[in-house]
């Protein structure tokens, strides 16, 4: 009779208690791995070239560039970004929609400061502001600005490329979290 009522009185509250507290228990939820965080990373930035880009259709294939992979495609440029937080490149090659060929580089430099500052440090002294963009400027046969994280650098080459530099800026700008 002692052990029922031992039963009853400690052990069966206990586990009762015990169970309750387990059924109600939520895991915390894990965080992204940085795998994960670099895909996503990796599929905003490649969304920024979804159509529509103002009639400009991508050409072939968009390459993306880490670190290592900077040096190849901007030479003795890629110390300056990568000493700035730079993450990854996305570059394309874009026909407008009348058919003129034009380039855009957008890179993703990890916070807008570090997109902040590559656009100070990049900056020609004769680029001209850029109308419609907070942080743009303009030079002959190039677009350049920054919104948010990202440092974006539009090439023409012709003056009917050149024409279309300002509303491809836009529809990358507007596609910008």
């Amino acid at each position: 009779m002692r052990y029922l009522l031992l039963a009853v009185l400690v052990v069966i509250p206990v586990a009762l208690i015990g169970w309750m507290f387990w059924v109600g228990h939520v895991p915390p939820p894990l965080e992204p791995t940085p795998a994960a965080r670099k895909v996503a990373g990796d599929a905003e930035l490649l969304a920024l070239f979804k159509d529509p880009l103002a009639g400009a259709k991508v050409k072939g294939e968009i390459a993306l560039y880490d670190a290592k992979g900077l040096f190849n495609y901007i030479d003795g440029a890629a110390p300056i970004f990568i000493e700035r937080h730079f993450r990854k490149l996305a570059a394309a090659e874009l026909a407008s929609a009348d058919g003129a060929d034009l380039t855009c580089d957008v890179y993703d430099m990890s916070s807008p400061a570090d997109a902040e500052s590559i656009f100070s440090k990049e900056r020609s002294a004769s680029a001209k502001p850029a109308p419609g963009f907070a942080q743009g400027v303009s030079g002959p046969m190039s677009l350049v600005f920054r919104q948010g994280r990202y440092y974006v650098k539009l090439t023409a080459f012709d003056a009917k490329a050149e024409a279309a530099l300002p509303a491809v800026g836009q529809a990358i700008a507007g596609k910008i979290p």
